[in-house]
C-alpha cells in the first residue's frame, strides 16, 4: 500500500496522531514531510479554514531533514511549536525528529 493525503472535513479518527497547525508554508511542508516520513500510511488532512489538522493513525513522525528539504531551506524544528498551538495524541521531541503517537 502505498501512502496518500486524505482530505477529510467532519472529524478525526480516535486514533489519529498529529500536529495541528496554523494555514500556510510551515503547514503545507509539514504535510509532504510527515508523507515521506511516514512510508505506507495514509496522511490524513483535515482542513478548518486557519488550522490544519495533519495526522496518521496510531503513529506519526516528522524528521527536521525532510521539512528541511520540503521547505527548502534550514528549519529550527523547535520553532515547530510556534505555529503548532495543538496537536493530537502524545508527543516526543528531539532535536531532529518530532513523534505524536497513540497510548490507551
Amino acid at each position: 500500500m502505498t501512502a496518500s493525503r486524505v482530505f477529510m472535513t467532519e472529524s478525526v479518527e480516535y486514533d489519529a496522531v498529529g500536529p495541528i497547525l496554523r494555514a500556510g508554508e510551515i503547514a503545507e511542508a509539514v504535510i509532504d514531510a510527515v508523507e515521506e516520513d511516514n512510508p505506507g500510511r495514509d496522511v490524513l488532512v483535515t482542513d478548518r479554514g486557519d488550522y490544519l489538522h495533519i495526522h496518521t493513525l496510531n503513529d506519526c513522525r516528522l524528521t527536521k531533514a525532510s521539512l528541511e528539504r520540503h521547505l527548502g531551506r534550514a528549519y529550527d524544528l523547535t520553532r515547530l511549536e510556534i505555529e503548532m498551538p495543538s496537536f493530537a495524541g502524545r508527543m516526543q521531541t528531539t532535536d531532529s525528529e518530532y513523534r505524536w503517537y497513540f497510548k490507551t
